[in-house]
């Protein structure tokens, strides 16, 4: 199996820290992307299924119903926890200690951009287990590896690497806001004897610092892909809608582009377009 893997959650105390996100006081922010997340999805990676892990209190929300649109197109997984800041951000790992063959975590906030789509595919084909897309001039230092941006192979990762279960790994965590990622590079770029023949960092964007650990690094310029004809149209759309500035950024996939991709799928199109709130909130 391979997925790609999503938390959502509503935040209890919004961040004021994310100068990167234009919408970051904006608590309904974090529905924008989900019709564009799972159509982009479907569209380039047909070979994938999409999860969601969503607290309850998403439910609660009118514009959850989004999610009943496409029901039968990705899993939803629901889990009751008590949290105070983003530790549900860290239930996007569980794939990890299941049968999962690829798995790539990724933000609710963003939508996969061209560069992603070359390091996804060069992963795959790869000896690598483990790795991550940087393609921010921020991600470097504390932000090595991104919570929203990382790869792994789940069924070649030892539990010496991984640790034994999903309880194992999430006690782990500080609690705080950042705990996925900082647990997440504790627990993956630590353990260098792993790390210098299977990690993979790719460079991408204004990024062109070196990881500060052993691993298999390169720019996503020395990648050679062919990209079929459909896949050029789609990511030609989302550069002229604005959603390629690097990938993990925080988004607003909205109106044009959501339109664009709802003309693959018409029944999903007339099912947003007969609920009120769900087409005047996604501008189609």
């Amino acid at each position: 199996m391979k997925l790609l893997s999503y938390s959502f959650f509503e935040p209890k105390i919004l961040p004021q820290h994310r100068v990167w996100d234009a919408d970051q006081g904006n608590i309904s922010r974090y529905y924008y992307n989900i019709p564009a997340v799972i159509l982009t999805n479907l569209l380039l990676f047909p070979d994938y299924r999409t999860r969601f892990y969503l607290t309850p209190n998403v439910m609660d929300n009118p514009l959850s119903e989004i999610f009943n649109i496409f029901q039968n197109t990705v899993d939803i997984v629901s889990v009751n926890m008590e949290y105070e800041y983003t530790e549900p951000s860290i239930l996007r790992m569980i794939p990890l200690w299941e049968d999962v063959d690829v798995m790539h975590v990724r933000d609710i906030d963003s939508v996969p951009t061209e560069a992603e789509f070359k390091f996804i595919r060069e992963f795959e084909r790869s000896d690598c287990y483990m790795g991550c897309i940087r393609t921010h001039e921020a991600h470097y230092g504390a932000s090595i590896m991104l919570a929203g941006l990382s790869s792994f192979k789940p069924n070649q990762m030892s539990s010496e690497l991984k640790l034994g279960s999903f309880t194992e790994y999430y006690s782990r965590s500080h609690g705080r806001y950042g705990c996925d990622q900082d647990l997440m590079m504790d627990t993956f770029t630590t353990k260098h004897h792993f790390t210098s023949r299977h990690y993979m960092d790719c460079r991408a964007y204004n990024q062109n610092r070196l990881p500060a650990f052993p691993c298999i690094s390169f720019h996503i310029d020395e990648v050679k892909q062919y990209i079929k004809m459909s896949n050029t149209l789609l990511f030609d759309e989302g550069k002229k809608c604005g959603l390629n500035n690097w990938s993990g950024e925080p988004v607003d996939a909205r109106g044009p582009y959501t339109s664009f991709l709802l003309n693959d799928f018409p029944d999903c199109h007339k099912a947003i377009k007969e609920n009120n709130l769900l087409s005047e909130f996604y501008k189609v």
